[in-house]
């Protein structure tokens, strides 16, 4: 089964038993249908995703739960999740595992990626990692660092339980803890970055050959679409372009 959205848009979710969904619809009618209140599911998000190991659905950006309003304002630095096993369950209640937590630092969650055995969020301003702890509090939120950027919400890439990513003027990884890339190439990399096309950033990993990719849109090129790649080999750490 499959759950999505668009950025800033609502979560749709289609089952790979077609005979009960033929096609994606919205989660909150997929949670009626089998039962659960829809309408507090979130209306709006950033991102998506489900945890890997505890399989939670967990939404980066919501509106907070409020049981008299299901229609209440979109936060942009609210992550609320799902009941444990269960994407149809967003009211929290004593006997689940459903929940939200507001983000301290920064005006809004960019984005949101699988790394070791937890979750990395970056807002515009920091890094938090968020950690499954298991009934009451479920779910753990730390921060790791803050004054530190990412570029896009497909900046970010995870390999070997390492992170990557790009950030605004520089890159970084985390380990378990979190570092600046040493950049031979930072000064070609980010004097020539059309930074009004930032979040055409994206990223991926070749590891066949130990390589991160980040693809981004070059002022040179005088255009709006993505014209440049940068490669960082973590095994050799070498840079090329």
């Amino acid at each position: 089964d499959l759950v999505m959205s668009i950025r800033g848009g609502t979560i749709y979710y289609w089952a790979a038993d077609t005979s009960t969904y033929p096609r994606a619809i919205t989660l909150s009618s997929a949670s009626t249908t089998a039962g659960y209140s829809g309408t507090f599911v979130p209306t709006t998000t950033y991102q998506i995703f489900a945890s890997d190991v505890q399989r939670f659905g967990i939404a980066f950006g919501a509106n907070p739960y409020d049981s008299t309003n299901a229609n209440t304002t979109f936060d942009p630095l609210l992550v609320r999740w799902s009941d444990q096993e269960n994407i149809y369950d967003w009211v929290p209640t004593t006997t689940n595992q459903a929940g939200e937590l507001r983000l301290s630092n920064g005006s809004a969650i960019i984005a949101a990626v699988h790394s070791r055995q937890e979750n990395l969020i970056y807002t515009d301003t920091a890094l938090f990692v968020m950690q499954y702890l298991g009934p009451p509090y479920v779910w753990g939120f730390n921060l790791l660092m803050d004054n530190v950027t990412i570029a896009s919400p497909n900046a970010a890439v995870t390999v070997n339980n390492m992170a990557f990513w790009m950030g605004m003027d520089k890159f970084f990884m985390y380990n378990g803890t979190v570092s600046t890339l040493p950049c031979s190439v930072k000064q070609y990399v980010f004097d020539d970055i059309n930074q009004s096309q930032s979040y055409q950033v994206f990223a991926g990993a070749n590891e066949g050959f130990n390589e991160i990719w980040w693809f981004y849109v070059s002022q040179s090129s005088g255009g709006a679409s993505i014209t440049n790649y940068v490669v960082y080999n973590y095994l050799d750490q070498v840079w090329y372009y």
